[in-house]
């Protein structure tokens, strides 16, 4: 089912980011997260030679890499790489019926501290006796390889994106990680409807994937959208981008699937509300985080970073500051769903609607949508509105209805001139008919 069959593996180095906090920020309730102590160990009774040869007895192939292992030397890159293929066989053995892990997680802990992964902290046993179990994750991702690794009941997956290998989007100078999940609970993980379980991914090193990084799947059946709560920084949903989670399907971005097929795709350097980007302005992340489908109710909308202006609007000229409006799910996450359309309209005093000129405009990958090309055909005072049709606005996306709109205070515009014509989006029309970007672009 799960893992990934490996061969030999070279050292690997890490680039480990800091993270900054946010809102959500409740670490979910799972197998002891209290780190092993101690250094490397290779001879003892608990150490790495004795460990291996009770995991896969004293004449196996892995017993000889951790006599090689030994001989190498603590944290060199020989033993790094011994390490690794050690790990894989562990995994390998543990993708399918599964017997007693404890001898194996001990294992799993012993060859990590005599390993150079980059400095992080190696978890206690108990973590990876959740991983090596039926319901969690345990592999090695080489960097020549292109294929996924899935849960042991096959409901979560990780993989490369489509037709690229996991050497595509490790940093320069990483050859192999280890990637393991299990299965949390933390009832306040979402303000929308949870439809699946918790999961949560992990890697070492705490490497940063290049872009278009890595993408996280749910195999399940269940129904919603993605959301993940990167640890200190808070939570976010993912836009739909299907994945196959047949034994041997490609992702393809856009290409219709069922609705029981929900994944979200970590895009970088944009500006990161997911965990895993690389360095992008705000917020850094490191390695990978909880993840529960949701069930979203409506698309409601928030403005970003700015103010309506109360005076200096001109008719002709486009507002300033330049609107900008983020689309959030009903429980108020970030909803980071590109090509949702958003529109603005103008009421007047009187109740009387008057024309926004380039007044619709596209979500980025990032939810946000923005308006530097839009102004008003009339002068006057005005209550401008922010609206949207939800994710209907894009028909290869499971659809989510319009929620809240936002209403600015009352605005005043001045008499201008209108330079060419003034093409307005209205509620009703087809979103199809307005081009993606569009006057406004997609910034």
């Amino acid at each position: 089912m799960g893992s990934l069959r490996v061969g030999a593996l070279l050292i690997v180095t890490a680039f480990l980011a800091t993270a900054c906090g946010e809102r959500q920020t409740e670490t979910p309730t799972g197998p002891d997260l209290v780190v092993s102590g101690g250094g490397c160990n290779f001879t003892s009774s608990t150490g790495v030679v004795t460990l291996t040869k009770n995991e896969f007895g004293a004449n196996s192939a892995e017993a000889g890499l951790a006599t090689n292992m030994k001989n190498a030397g603590a944290g060199t890159a020989q033993a790094t790489g011994l390490g690794y293929q050690i790990l894989a066989s562990i995994g390998n053995k543990y993708d399918g019926s599964q017997a007693s892990t404890s001898n194996a997680s001990a294992l799993t802990v012993a060859l990590l501290q005599c390993m150079d992964i980059g400095g992080a902290t190696v978890p206690a046993a108990t973590v990876f006796d959740v991983a090596l179990g039926p319901n969690g994750a345990f592999g090695v991702l080489v960097s020549t390889d292109g294929g996924r690794l899935a849960s042991h009941d096959d409901a979560w997956l990780l993989e490369p994106p489509a037709t690229q290998t996991w050497g595509s989007i490790f940093p320069t100078g990483t050859n192999a990680i280890l990637a393991y999940g299990v299965p949390v609970t933390n009832p306040s993980f979402t303000n929308d409807t949870p439809t699946s379980g918790i999961f949560d991914w992990s890697i070492l090193p705490h490497i940063t994937f290049n872009d278009p990084g890595v993408t996280v799947g749910e195999c399940g059946g269940a129904q919603g959208y993605l959301q993940h709560n990167a640890v200190g920084s808070g939570a976010d949903i993912g836009g739909f981008i299907p994945v196959s989670c047949g034994a041997s399907a490609q992702l393809f971005e856009r290409a219709p699937r069922t609705l029981g097929e929900r994944l979200l795709r970590f895009f970088g350097p944009t500006p990161a509300y997911a965990a895993l980007t690389t360095t992008g302005p705000g917020t850094n992340k490191r390695g990978l985080s909880p993840f529960q489908v949701v069930d979203i109710t409506n698309v409601n909308l928030a403005a970003v970073g700015f103010t309506w202006s109360k005076s200096g609007n001109t008719v002709g000229k486009p507002f300033k500051p330049t609107p900008v409006y983020r689309i959030l799910s009903g429980g108020g996450t970030s909803f980071l769903q590109s090509d949702v359309l958003v529109w603005l309209e103008a009421i007047g005093n009187k109740g009387i609607n008057v024309d926004v000129c380039n007044n619709w405009a596209w979500t980025n990958a990032n939810g946000v949508a923005q308006f530097p090309a839009a102004f008003l055909n009339k002068s006057g005072g005005y209550t401008m509105v922010a609206r949207t049709i939800g994710t209907t606005s894009n028909g290869d996306i499971p659809a989510v209805p319009a929620g809240i709109s936002v209403l600015s205070p009352l605005i005043n515009v001045k008499n201008g001139t209108i330079a060419g014509g003034c093409t307005t989006f209205h509620q009703g029309d087809d979103p199809q008919a307005f081009a993606n970007p569009g006057p406004n672009g997609q910034q």
